[in-house]
């Protein structure tokens, strides 16, 4: 028989976690378990597979080790035990428990669809079976997957609903502390406060030493830190802390330690800051909680972009050939901004995807003549001063991952350069495009609109758990124009055709996409690249050439109509006022790029685009900022130097 207990997780509290109650003495499952509420998941892991090996049709060996592979992320490991044991229930009451993991393990896949059906299977069984508390516990992990899928009001509603049916009032408290954690994510602080200070009333009360040392850790991060009062914070967090290592939770220890690195880093003391996440970093690594040590990391990788001077350099195969980068990185400033200076940029175009679409594969001669690019290009950024060689990265577009001999391709890369070549597929440009665009500091809090030429991508990360969430839409500056140009439209019909096509195909889309994935109209901060948010910002921002240029709303109704109203004339923008010459210059060579990349017809198209997002993402009232430099290439080398640095604090 499996029973259930409540703990406290990491940003959410899933309410129902399943451990075990034997009904013989097995030492080896007894150990998973044991290890498991200590926070030591690697632990358990061992005894688990103990466990299973000997005793392989035993319901809570399965169940143990599947719980263990889930908390360290090993997912489809969990998903296949969960689904032995599932195989091996007998009662409906085992079923309500191994469906409520299974819900679990969906969640942390991302699928919230199969989440959300196993988490409702486990309700129907609690409901059956009369289980009152099971019952509040599945109302609150269905409350959790709304408030993934960015529907708080949604999941506030499923936690009221839970709260009702908790007649002891010393379990209400994992449910106040997620509707803390809500009005949290809703940055009403003072609704978090109260339903925090609620649940440490009751766990107070009740003598729950464990659940109050997690809630005062909450209540410091979640309410003091975010509202910037600092003092507060480090009260909270270093009683939690220390209230935790009593306990011996190693994993609440290193959660402890995690926050306390953030508001170091806050405070500007970074020494600390890297101190205690670097403590963070590590205890989640020795218990195998690998998605929150690489939280850790990324943490610890911004710590070090923010050097008086940070270089980054990549080399790019694409299907035009081979583009190489360097850029030098000053320091952010105290709300995560940085300043990107491009030092090197060169293309050398080459034959590399000539034939591919009829053979499916690269040609000998134009592997040689990329990769010979490629050598050449090396030995370019190997003469800048602050590149070093075993920090400079290679990579193949999504236009070439596809391409069945891509082996040949980076055979030969290597022959020449010395250097792996590694390929991302078109998720992974997403990704990418994302972590290279967004600064570090408001990665989860906001979403990437990227305009192309060919079609535009929408996209953010979501931290818990760690997946990119990413939306295409088929057209972009150059292909709309090219869309709408087939039916050969005088210059005003050219207008109205755009508008039109925008509003019911695009619009449409968007519509559907906003209804499953709220965060793209409920995240505060939007940031914005492609060539036509350059263009709007060259031509009514010419003196700001900061990496990060904040716009608004109403500047994109604004460029659209200076775009029906002036035509080619737009390009005609006053510098006189730009005082300081170097300015003065680039924005000129800017507005000329601007011009020639682009037809008139071509930023109808884009801004058309532009406005029927804004629309659609209510965007008026939110922050948007033209990220400059923002591209995948960018935050591929930021996972380059994560695993330098996880290399270095592995040492």
């Amino acid at each position: 028989m499996l029973r259930k207990t409540i703990t406290l997780c990491l940003l959410t509290i899933v309410s129902l976690l399943i451990t075990i109650q034997l009904s013989h003495a097995q030492q080896e499952i007894y150990n998973c378990q044991n290890y498991l509420q200590a926070g030591d998941y690697q632990r358990a892991i061992e005894a688990g597979k103990k466990a299973v090996k000997l005793y392989p049709r035993n319901l809570e060996a399965h169940f143990c080790l599947g719980v263990s592979y889930r908390l360290v992320g090993e997912l489809d490991l969990a998903l296949s035990h969960m689904k032995e044991a599932e195989r091996l229930a007998t009662s409906k009451s085992d079923l309500s428990f191994i469906y409520n993991q299974l819900g679990l393990i969906y969640k942390d896949k991302g699928d919230l669809d199969n989440a959300l059906l196993y988490h409702s299977r486990s309700l129907s069984i609690c409901k059956e079976i009369g289980d009152k508390q099971g019952e509040a516990a599945e109302l609150n992990n269905i409350a959790s997957i709304y408030r993934s899928k960015g529907e708080l009001d949604k999941a506030l509603d499923y936690y009221e609903q839970s709260l009702k049916l908790t007649i002891d009032e010393k379990k209400k408290a994992s449910t106040f502390n997620n509707i803390a954690l809500i009005y949290s994510e809703k940055n009403n602080f003072k609704k978090a406060e109260e339903y925090f200070l609620k649940a440490i009333e009751i766990a107070t009360k009740a003598g729950k030493y464990h659940e109050l040392a997690i809630l005062t850790i909450n209540l410091g991060e979640g309410v003091y830190r975010k509202t910037k009062n600092y003092i507060k914070a480090e009260q909270y967090l270093k009683d939690g802390l220390n209230m935790i290592l009593k306990v011996g939770d190693k994993y609440w220890e290193a959660v402890a330690y995690k926050y306390l690195g953030w508001l170091y880093h806050d405070v500007g003391n970074i020494k600390l800051a890297k101190d205690y996440l670097t403590k963070a970093y590590q205890l989640y690594n020795s218990i195998g909680a690998k998605v929150d040590a690489n939280d850790a990391l990324f943490s610890l990788l911004m710590l070090d972009a923010q050097k008086k001077k940070t270089f980054y350099a990549g080399i790019e195969i694409g299907s035009k050939g081979v583009k190489a980068m360097a850029a030098e990185i000053t320091e952010a400033d105290k709300e995560g901004f940085y300043n990107i200076r491009e030092i090197f940029r060169q293309t050398i175009n080459t034959s590399i995807i000539s034939g591919v679409r009829e053979t499916g594969a690269f040609q000998k001669e134009a592997i040689e003549e990329t990769a010979s690019a490629t050598k050449r290009l090396l030995n370019e950024l190997l003469k800048l001063e602050g590149i070093n060689r075993e920090e400079i990265v290679i990579v193949a577009s999504s236009a070439l991952y596809k391409v069945k001999n891509k082996d040949d391709l980076s055979e030969k890369v290597k022959e020449k350069t010395g250097k792996e070549l590694y390929f991302i597929d078109k998720d992974g440009e997403i990704l990418y495009g994302i972590i290279g665009s967004i600064p570090n500091k408001y990665l989860y809090e906001s979403i990437l609109i990227d305009i192309g030429s060919g079609n535009t991508k929408l996209g953010y990360i979501e931290s818990n758990p760690f997946r990119t969430i990413s939306v295409e839409l088929p057209y972009g500056t150059v292909s709309l124009t090219d869309e709408i140009k087939k039916s050969n439209p005088s210059d005003k019909a050219f207008v109205s055709l755009t508008q039109k096509f925008a509003s019911s195909e695009l619009a449409m889309k968007l519509r559907s996409e906003v209804l499953k994935r709220p965060a793209f109209v409920n995240r505060k901060q939007v940031y914005m690249v492609g060539g036509i948010v350059w263009a709007m910002a060259t031509i009514l921002y010419p003196d700001n050439q900061n990496s990060f240029v904040k716009i608004s709303g109403l500047d994109i109704e604004k460029f659209y109509n200076m775009l029906i109203n002036k035509g080619d004339k737009i390009f005609d923008v006053d510098l006189s006022k730009i005082k300081n010459e170097d300015i003065r210059n680039k924005t000129e060579k800017q507005l000329k790029s601007v011009k020639d990349v682009f037809t008139v017809e071509n930023l109808i198209s884009g801004t058309t685009i532009l406005n029927t997002i804004a629309k659609e993402l209510k965007l008026k009232n939110r922050e948007i900022y033209f990220s400059r430099n923002g591209n995948w290439m960018w935050g591929y080398i930021k996972e380059a130097g994560m695993e330098k640095l996880e290399k270095e604090l592995s040492k």
